[in-house]
């Protein structure tokens, strides 16, 4: 089992691989910043640590505020609704976190667009 609060230490620090953080290491990682922390406060460390990560990458442009900012609501959200005990088992829970369902009230033009990678967009679907 993949320890997120460890994986959480390693992110804000900068140490881990771009390549090897899954989709779900991100939704892992987002539960366990915001367990510690408010929204805002948790969504700022968590979107430093991603932009620092694609910075590793070489792709920077790959940060998308409006895209983290989708996915930490929508985390936050269920964090609200329902309980669990680690990020392991709130991922298991909520499967849909996993399959982009979060994006779809998002035209890809939207998403795509320079302004979304810096600025947080509402939906417009």
């Amino acid at each position: 089992m993949i320890d997120y609060q460890q994986m959480l230490m390693r992110f804000q620090r900068g140490e881990i691989d771009p390549a090897a953080f899954r989709h779900a290491d991100h939704i892992g990682v987002a539960y366990e910043v915001l367990t510690r922390h408010g929204f805002f406060k948790a969504l700022a460390i968590y979107a430093d640590g991603l932009k620092a990560l694609v910075e590793k990458a070489g792709a920077p442009e790959k940060f998308n505020a409006t895209v983290t900012f989708a996915y930490m609501s929508a985390i936050a959200e269920r964090m609200h609704r329902q309980s669990s005990v680690s990020a392991a088992e709130f991922i298991t829970a909520n499967p849909e976190l996993l399959s982009g369902d979060v994006l779809g009230r998002y035209s890809r033009a939207r998403l795509e667009s320079d302004v979304a990678r810096q600025v947080a967009l509402l939906p417009d679907l």
